[in-house]
This record gives structure tokens, C-alpha cells and sequence, in this order.
């Protein structure tokens, strides 16, 4: 991205990816599409696209809680997967991730923030800033730069 209102011009760069599941991100909107639902639990999936795929998500309980920590943990997923690539200088990582409901009810800025120090801040994350962005509200910024 250029910035063509500063004198001098400035340019900076962002690097965006996301925490998710895999296949089971997939699996899940392949299931939600069909039925126009989906739960919380774990994902089974039988056959293939071949044979016949068939995907199922059980009924069961889960702790609001624990939706949210299994979040956190792809979001520090999602930014190991960038520790020790080299960017250009002047570049942000943007990490996309799901703060629906259960998140939001479970993790507040404060704790966003704590994890983010204890988990994330010491990897080799080689950008100038970081941005969580939430799916619906969350948003936090944490400098990176100082690091370097």
C-alpha cells in the first residue's frame, strides 16, 4: 500500500491470514449449507468426494470457555505459521479469526491482550505491527518493531 498524502511518500505492507481449521473449516460450511446449522462438536467426515461424502458434526455440550481457548490456540497457529519468513520492512500481519459469541462472552481485550504477550510476542515474527481482527468485533494491535 502506497501512501501518496505524506511527503515523503511511504509505503507499507500487510500480510494477511487467518486462524482456522483445516479441512474441518471446510466440513463445517459444506454441513452448514446443507442444513443451514452446525454444532460446536468435534467433525466426522466418511467417504469422499468419489464415493460419497458424508459429514456429521454430534449434538453435544460444550463450555463456552473451551470454544474460546481452542480459538486462541489457532490464532497462535495461524502466526507460527509466518515466524521466521522474512518480509519486507514496514509490513503488518492481519490475523482473521472467529470471536463469535462464545469467544466474545470468554476472552475480553484484557486477556486478548495477556495471551498475546505470553504466546505470540516472543516468536520470530519478523512485521512491524500485528492486528487480530475478529470475524464480528474484536480488534487489538500490538508493535512488533521494538523487537527487532
Amino acid at each position: 500500500m502506497t501512501d501518496l498524502r505524506s511527503k515523503p511518500v511511504s509505503q507499507s505492507y500487510i500480510e494477511i491470514t487467518e486462524s482456522h481449521e483445516g479441512e474441518n473449516d471446510y466440513l463445517r460450511r459444506l454441513l452448514l449449507s446443507q442444513q443451514r446449522f452446525v454444532f460446536h462438536g468435534p467433525v466426522i467426515k466418511t467417504g469422499t468426494k468419489k464415493t460419497g461424502l458424508h459429514v456429521s458434526i454430534p449434538p453435544e455440550a460444550f463450555v463456552p470457555s473451551e470454544v474460546a481457548e481452542e480459538e486462541l490456540k489457532r490464532i497462535l497457529e495461524a502466526a507460527r505459521r509466518k515466524e521466521g519468513k522474512d518480509y519486507p520492512s514496514n509490513t503488518s500481519l492481519i490475523i482473521f479469526f472467529k470471536d463469535d459469541l462464545n469467544f466474545r462472552k470468554a476472552i475480553d481485550d484484557r486477556h486478548l491482550g495477556i495471551f498475546v504477550k505470553e504466546n505470540i510476542l516472543s516468536l520470530d515474527l519478523r512485521f512491524e505491527v500485528l492486528y487480530l481482527v475478529g470475524q464480528y468485533r474484536k480488534f487489538g494491535e500490538f508493535s512488533l518493531s521494538t523487537r527487532s
